[in-house]
Order: C-alpha cells, then structure tokens, then sequence
C-alpha cells in the first residue's frame, strides 16, 4: 500500500513536469508567433479628427459661436503649428487565431489576445485647445456665407467681406449712336408737282411759251374747262372786256400739274394783275377731299409767292355726272372745305357753279351737255358770274383798262 501511493505521487510529479514543459513550449511559440504587446503611450493625446486636419500652417477663422449667421465678415487668424505625438502601430498579426487553436491548451499566463484600439470618445469644442475649438466650430459653419468674427490678442486680422452670390450681369449690348432721324411727312400727291404725259405736251408747250411771253393783266389757269375759254371767244370777250388775258388751261390737269408748270415757267414774268384759278375736278376720283383742298391752296400759295401784288380769285369746282355720281358729295364737300378755308392776302374764294343745277339736282345738258365741260351758253351764264368778281379785283388792283392781247 505504501509502494503503491509513493508511485502515484512519482507519477503525478512527471506529469506536473511534463505540463510545466508544455506550458513553457507553447508560451516560447506564442511569442515567436509575434504576440502583440501594448506599446504604452505617453502622455498622448487623443487624435481627433480636427486634429488630423492641422497637419501644415493654414488659415483659421475665429468664430463667436453666439453671433453665428449674424454678420457677413469674418476675421482670420494664422494657426501656429500643432505637434502630434502619434506612435504608427506595427504590423499586428492578430494572436486571437492563435489562441482560437490553443484555448483548450493555455493556461491563464498566456498573453492575452490584442485588442484594436477604440475610437476616441467626441471631444466637446469647449474641452479643446483655442485653435482646436477655432477648427471644431469650422465645420459647423454653413454654406449661408453667414461668419462671425473674433479676433485674438496675438493674431493680425485680415477682414473678408462675403458677398452675396449673384448672376453676372451681362453689359448691354451699345447700339452705336446714330443721329435721329427726322421723320419727314409724307406729301399727297395732289401737293407734289408733277408733268404731264407725253399725249399732253404739245399743249403744254403752247402753256409754257405764253407764261415766258405774255404780258397779260389777266391770268386764266386751270384744266379743260379753262382751255375751253378758247372755243368760246365772244364770251370771254364779254368776261375781260377791254383788258388782256391769257389762257393757260390745259385739259386733263390737276393740281400737281399746275404746280409743276408754275415752277417751269413762273407767273412772275407776266406780272398779271388778276388770276382766274379753277382746279380740282380732275382729282375728284383718285384723291380724297382734304388731299384735293391741300393742292388748292398749294398752288394759291405759290401764286401768292409769285405774284404778291395780284388778286386771287379761287373759283369753286363745277358740278359734275349725275345724281348718284360719287364725285357729287366729294365736290360739294370739297367746296365746303375751300369756303371755310383761310387764303393769303389778296386771295379769296368765290362760289358760282350752283346756277348750273336744276332745282331738283340734275345737270342741265343745255349748259353742260357731257355733264362736265361747258356749252357756249355755259360759258355765258359762267362769265356773267364771274365778272362781278372780276371787275371788283381789277378795280382794286388797277382802275384803267389796258389793250388786249392777240391770243385769248
């Protein structure tokens, strides 16, 4: 009995040895194994993440957190450098895997698997440094523009005006400067001096030699119905009388017409002491009534201009078709027009054509037999109302009758 516990306790004692071996085996394995060992850190201070951030002099903007998004400048400050006492980690080859195959095997003096180490807890922006609290409070500043400022004791302050983001304004594109262009009335044709077809210019050139030729005290101008003077010579005898007239009527004119032959050949070379003017009816169907009464008194004022000492005696248009004719209403309302109308001196306008209509308005054929130009009893009833008229000018204008010429 007693041999049999002295070689149990020799048995217990080689396998305490053998353990013992095996223990020492595998912790000499687990170091060769790179076990990881905590390197202590001195006096190191947390790495925050506005830490890392300072790594080179930058430019820090100071901000009173109470006056955040109030102002619209900021004061910047240099930073001074920071120093980080950071220790890089080497290499670690997790001991975890090898004490995950060893559990059963290690006893409680093993080195402990290495644990990485832990984030740092968030650091209040009052806890930090001055500038890491000037780089904390940076991020929370937003995009509005809005910066506070505040300046340090030890810090040159450089002010930044934010401004506004706009749109770039486009300059206008400059038109060169013209000068203004003076808008010019357009004229009627009815003012505009105009010549007459070539179908007209013999007679027209008859017109124009007796204006450079004449000496006439009486001028009779106008369209066909003052040609038409010609076929009636006792009747114009017994208008005139005694005194000289030429006849510079041309069938067919207008009022254009007569003011470009007064350009051509000027009444002024005749010095007339009367002028006879009747002029319209040709326009009746292509001009309105005002057009019509503006080239009347354009060719009054040229004659007026022309002949300043003559009397002026403005004839009303004669009727014309019949009843339902347009150019009635037109005529009378052009008559109308040139009676209420204001002339130059020694000029006025006299009305005569109403004897030519029957009381009912018909035209009297008698007297106008293609309801336009005069008979020879139209040229009678016509010379005895204008004579009136004529005798009246002629005696203020000059009282002593003078011979007449050859042509009418």
């Amino acid at each position: 009995m007693k041999t049999n516990s002295t070689l149990s306790i020799f048995l217990l004692a080689q396998t305490s040895a053998l353990s013992c071996a095996r223990a020492f085996i595998m912790a000499s394995m687990v170091g060769c194994a790179g076990a990881y060992t905590p390197v202590p850190q001195v006096n190191s201070p947390q790495i925050t993440k506005q830490e890392k951030l300072i790594k080179e002099p930058r430019l820090v903007i100071a901000v009173d957190q109470s006056t955040v998004g109030t102002s619209t400048s900021a004061v910047v400050h240099k930073s001074q450098p920071v120093t980080n006492h950071l220790t890089e980690p080497t290499q670690i080859q997790s001991a975890a895997l090898v004490a995950q195959s060893n559990t059963q095997s290690l006893d409680s003096s093993a080195a402990e698997p290495a644990q990485e180490p832990t984030a740092a807890p968030p650091v209040k922006s009052e806890q930090l440094q001055p500038e890491a609290a000037l780089m904390h409070t940076e991020e929370s500043i937003t995009a509005s523009g809005s910066l506070p400022a505040t300046p340090t004791d030890n810090a040159p302050e450089i002010q930044l005006e934010t401004q506004p983001q706009t749109q770039p304004q486009t300059q206008p594109q400059t038109q060169p400067q013209t000068q203004p262009q003076t808008q010019t009335e357009i004229q009627p044709a009815t003012t505009t001096p105009v010549s007459r077809e070539p179908g007209a210019a013999a007679r027209q050139n008859l017109v124009l030699e007796r204006a450079h030729t004449s000496h006439a005290q009486i001028v009779l101008l106008g369209d066909s119905i003052t040609e038409g003077w010609e076929g009636a010579p006792e009747q114009l005898q017994a208008l005139v009388g005694l005194r000289s007239a030429a006849n510079l009527g041309e069938g067919g004119d207008r009022t254009q017409h007569v003011l470009w032959r007064l350009e051509q050949a000027p009444l002024s070379a005749i010095k007339p002491k009367v002028i006879v003017l009747m002029i319209g009816t040709n326009n009746i169907y292509d001009d309105s009534a005002n057009d019509i009464i503006a080239g009347i008194h354009a060719v009054v004022e040229l004659l007026s201009a022309q002949c300043p000492n003559a009397e002026i005696v403005v004839l009303d248009i004669p009727p014309r078709g019949d009843v339902q004719d347009s150019a009635r209403e037109k005529i009378a309302q052009i008559n109308i027009g040139l009676t209420l109308g204001m002339w130059p001196q020694h000029a006025r306008f006299v009305r005569v054509s109403n004897q030519f209509l029957k009381p009912d308005g018909p035209i009297d054929p008698v007297i106008m037999p293609d309801l336009l130009h005069f008979s020879q009893k139209g040229y009678a009833l016509w010379a005895a109302a204008i004579k009136p008229e004529l005798d009246c000018s002629l005696a203020a204008n000059h009282p002593e009758p003078a011979p007449t010429t050859p042509h009418p």
